[in-house]
């Protein structure tokens, strides 16, 4: 019984998490320190990056200033914002590149399922990184010992 309590103390965790994750992105998003900034397709789903100055990027804008360019790009952000808050799409993934950092959102919508956490997975995930980040970047196993 101790047992399932925490899972699903864990679990509730982990959807409180994930549903701070969409409200800060919409938030980022309505303030535009984020925009989108590009398309990611794999059949049979997509999913829309996210990125802007605040995490290294420059802002997209219309094309030579183009004024109604910007607004479209605006109105878009908009929609992925109320997308995100209503919980229709969510964050699935961050990038990583040298001098940046994107987000990726999708959902259902966008033909990718709302994933539900699972601590069993998550712990698996945990093992198999641990594992590769040890052996490919001659990192000690005990440091994650803490963790």
């Amino acid at each position: 019984m101790q047992n399932d309590c925490q899972i699903q103390e864990g679990l509730q965790l982990i959807a409180s998490l994930q549903r701070d994750l969409n409200i800060v992105t919409a938030a980022l998003l309505l303030t535009g320190q984020i925009t989108i900034v590009g398309i990611f397709v794999t059949p049979p789903e997509f999913s829309l990056s996210l990125s802007g100055p605040l995490f290294g990027r420059t802002r997209l804008e219309g094309k030579n200033g183009n004024k109604i360019a910007t607004s479209l790009i605006d109105v878009i952000d908009v929609i992925i914002a109320i997308l995100l808050i209503v919980d229709a799409i969510r964050v699935v993934s961050s990038v990583v590149g040298p001098t940046r950092f994107a987000i990726n959102v999708s959902g259902p919508i966008f033909g990718a399922p709302l994933y539900e956490p699972t601590l069993p997975i998550l712990k698996t995930n945990y093992r198999f990184i641990k594992k590769i980040v040890s052996k490919h970047f001659n990192i000690d196993p005990m440091l994650f010992k803490n963790y």
